[in-house]
């Protein structure tokens, strides 16, 4: 079993509302396309054409809604879908669709603590609803019941996490693989907003040990985020747990930033590099061990 099978372990996002479910995706979509700025808007009756793209499997649905006697807005589901050229996210609400902003951001905040958000990615997406919740007043409860955080580790859509549900404001955090376009829409009956974001090619991924894939690499990132294994952030330490670990004798020295020479037990001397895969701070992989 490798180092990342052992160590790698996933943590539910202390302080964070469980709002999320999680299910598969049902509402059509034309497909993805590239705003120029941030998607704000009331309800929207115009439901567009269906798309021919049928949607993957996804993770299975939540326990059912609960119905709430209040009148009034409330989130009642979340799901997310990996289609042909984009994935996709839809919140589905009882009574009529909030108000919304979806918008490109640097970081999300909690509200209204604002503790940063933990999102797998490196490029993220805001979403605000106003003027809905997922608690019902009465008799009180969660209309929607799940975990509150998403990790589905489509090719671009990797997470989405609870961000806050205070005075009227329910608000989202969407962690994407890359910058690229994204398209957002409504669909009645019943009433949802749902989000295609477009697959952006990253290429092969490059790390050879001990993470080898760019879905291990999301899951080890975000697991990295929330505090676990914070060694995979340095380049020394992982270099040294490939040489068996602290406290070997395998002796590990830095030639440069990304480069190391390791002398093990028996003498045989190796050159390993590595580098950090994405764009923001998260583990440094090996790519190249001669």
């Amino acid at each position: 079993m490798s180092v990342f099978m052992r160590y790698v372990k996933f943590a539910a996002v202390a302080g964070l509302i469980g709002l999320v479910g999680c299910g598969s995706t049902s509402a059509g979509s034309p497909g993805a396309a590239q705003p120029s700025a941030p998607a704000t808007a009331a309800p929207s009756a115009t439901s567009p054409a269906p798309s021919a793209a049928a949607p993957k499997p996804t993770v299975a649905p939540s326990s059912p809604a609960q119905v709430c006697s209040q009148a009034g807005t409330y989130l009642t589901a979340v799901r997310t879908g990996e289609h042909s050229g984009f994935d996709r996210v839809v919140f589905q609400f009882s009574g009529k669709l909030p108000g919304y902003t979806v918008a490109r951001v640097q970081a999300v905040d909690s509200d209204p603590k604002g503790v940063p958000v933990p999102l797998a990615g490196q490029s993220y997406l805001r979403v605000v609803f106003h003027g809905t919740s997922a608690i019902c007043p009465q008799p009180v409860h969660r209309t929607y019941t799940g975990p509150a955080v998403l990790t589905p580790y489509f090719p671009q859509l990797l997470t989405v996490s609870a961000a806050g549900d205070f005075e009227g404001v329910l608000s989202f955090g969407i962690g994407l693989a890359a910058r690229g376009g994204y398209h957002v829409f409504t669909i009645t009956s019943p009433n949802r907003l749902v989000i295609d974001v477009s697959h952006v090619a990253l290429g092969k991924f490059p790390g050879i040990w001990d993470i080898t894939s760019w879905p291990q690499y999301w899951a080890a990132q975000y697991s990295w985020l929330n505090g676990h294994q914070p060694w995979l952030s340095s380049p020394s330490a992982v270099v040294q747990v490939w040489a068996g670990g602290i406290g070997s004798a395998s002796v590990v020295r830095q030639v440069s930033a990304n480069t190391f020479k390791v002398i093990k037990p028996d003498g045989k001397t190796f050159t390993v590099t590595g580098v950090r895969p994405v764009s923001v701070p998260g583990p440094w992989v090996i790519t190249k061990i001669a």
